[in-house]
């Protein structure tokens, strides 16, 4: 699968530079989040035993939705988001920006794989020893990984300008960024740059004389 997952990796970003990289952000956003919503409907369809039911065994079906599927969205998902971080970063923060884009998905992560073990306890499904109970796994799948993606993903991505991906988000130009804080005084004219290094914090010029305690 990794072979395979690798060559679908490489034909994702194709796909997406071919197809969607002149979409607008937002159309851009929600297809990949409906497309990556039904990935998990290769895990319905093998808990439900569907593949058995048209011919297709376990192990063909795992490799047709682990391998192919589920990478290809991932990756389709993936660009977007990606731009979306490069496109909000403050010029000369992008390592910073991306430093904190990564200890927040790292916290979701493991934020997500402590929900999903409560969500098992409390559907009181049996998942070791003899007694096993997945009863309700269908229906956890059908709920968190389908239908809860698109509830809250979907509406979110409104909070995105919907401009091509090709456009900026933010006029960093416009927004006066990096520019020298300017003080004002109570007469209307501008004071000092409190950003120039060779102003004098203190009112008092230095006479070159060594303090005391310096002795």
């Amino acid at each position: 699968t990794g072979i395979v997952g690798s060559v679908v990796n490489f034909v994702s970003v194709i796909l997406y530079q071919a197809f969607m990289s002149t979409w607008r952000f937002r159309p851009a956003l929600i297809f990949t989040i409906v497309i990556g919503s039904l990935a998990p409907m290769v895990d319905l369809v093998i808990v439900m035993r569907w593949n058995e039911a048209i011919g297709i065994s376990d192990e063909v079906f795992f490799l047709l939705g682990n391998a192919i599927f589920e990478n290809l969205v991932v990756i389709l998902l993936a660009i977007p988001m990606s731009a979306i971080y490069a496109k909000v970063s403050p010029p000369g923060m992008e390592s910073a920006v991306f430093a904190y884009v990564v200890g927040i998905g790292n916290f979701t992560g493991m934020f997500s794989g402590l929900v999903g073990s409560a969500i098992i306890e409390w559907s009181n499904m049996k998942t070791v020893g003899e007694d096993c109970d997945f009863s309700e796994l269908p229906t956890i799948i059908v709920l968190f990984k389908i239908l809860l993606p698109m509830l809250v993903g979907i509406p979110a991505t409104f909070l995105i300008p919907n401009v091509l991906q090709t456009e900026p988000l933010i006029d960093w130009d416009k927004e006066k960024w990096c520019e020298e804080d300017v003080s004002t005084g109570n007469d209307g004219e501008h004071g000092e740059s409190l950003m120039d290094p060779q102003i004098s914090v203190g009112n008092e010029e230095d006479d070159g004389r060594i303090e005391p305690h310096l002795l």
